[in-house]
């Protein structure tokens, strides 16, 4: 048992041996092409986004191996004379050898990008005659599309089609493009019960859903009868799922103003702007006010009926202290 242990042990390091040995071999048959890279700008849309797909080909052979033929010629001369003397006869031997080794190259003819409703293609939607594309080397092409308003969220499909000159060396490629209406959402955070010609303070959290980076945020306040400061408050950029705080001075025009200042978030994703629903701040003054005219409304319209019941009491009793009247006396 132990001999035949050593026996496989022996085997086994003979052949790691021999694969350790072995020399690297070049890839062989035909070049072929693939897609590197997929980029996205946003890297998710919105509905009525319009944005680019920028897709990177390449060609991946490093190296191919050909055929290589070697062809020996030998000429048997006899004895012979020169200058009087003889000479002994000879053998010679020539050899030339020719290889046969592909440059690796393939000749791009069409790359086009196929898209359905909801998804439209403004640029071009194909390259044509492109030319060579060497071993180890890469060609980008970069797609304008839109999506279409209303669009539902989701992924969808997409094929990238490659042809060249031949036939056998051809590509369709799937790409999926997601769509997303999540927003940026703005939340009061704190605000004063009431506002007045004072500084008063204003702090709004926004919070980005998205699953990618919007840019160019700002919060614009807006209402008649108010200053703000700043008068817009600009952020930047916030990350997928972050949240900012901003924070805002607001102070009424006049004492007896009772309005109520709105917010408003705008950003960019990718190059397209977007807004979201305004944010109302409302006070106590303000809901107390509105109470209080509320109030007076239904006190009035409850003595308006109470008068209406009593007045119908009095007519009832009328007409039953007359009826009785008129009836015959026994």
């Amino acid at each position: 048992m132990k001999l035949q242990m050593k026996l496989v042990g022996i085997l086994v390091v003979l052949i790691l041996a021999v694969v350790v040995a072995m020399p690297a071999s070049a890839d062989t048959g035909q070049p072929t092409v693939a897609v590197s890279g997929v980029t996205f700008s946003p890297s998710s849309f919105m509905p009525g986004d319009t944005g680019t797909i920028t897709v990177t080909i390449t060609n991946p052979s490093a190296s191919l191996s050909g055929t290589s033929t070697t062809q020996t010629n030998t000429y048997n001369y006899g004895p012979g004379e020169s200058n009087g003397m003889t000479t002994p006869s000879q053998t010679q031997t020539t050899s030339t050898t020719s290889s046969s080794t592909p440059d690796g190259a393939v000749n791009l003819q069409n790359v086009q990008l196929l898209a359905d409703s909801p998804i439209y293609i403004l640029s071009t939607s194909q390259f044509l005659d492109i030319g060579r594309l060497g071993m180890g080397q890469s060609a980008s092409f970069t797609f304008t599309i839109k999506v279409d308003n209303g669009t539902a969220d989701g992924i969808y499909p997409m094929t990238l089609q490659v042809r060249t000159d031949n036939s056998n060396i051809y590509l369709n490629y799937p790409i999926s493009l997601t769509v997303d209406s999540s927003p940026v959402q703005m939340v009061v955070d704190t605000a004063p019960t009431s506002f007045s010609t004072s500084q008063n303070s204003v702090s709004l959290d926004l919070i980005n859903l998205r699953s990618n980076q919007v840019n160019g945020v700002s919060v614009v306040p807006s209402g008649n009868g108010f200053s703000f400061q700043p008068q817009q408050y600009i952020i930047g950029s916030i990350g997928s799922g972050q949240m900012y705080t901003v924070q805002f001075s607001v102070n009424t025009l006049n004492a007896s103003y009772t309005g109520n200042p709105q917010f408003m978030v705008v950003y960019q994703n990718g190059n397209n702007w977007h807004q979201g629903q305004p944010v109302t701040v409302y006070t106590t003054q303000n809901t107390a006010v509105q109470s209080s005219t509320s109030g007076g409304g239904h006190g009035g319209s409850g003595l308006l009926v109470l008068g209406l019941i009593v007045l119908a009491l009095i007519i009832i009793g009328g007409i039953f202290v007359y009826m009785r009247s008129k009836r015959p006396k026994r």
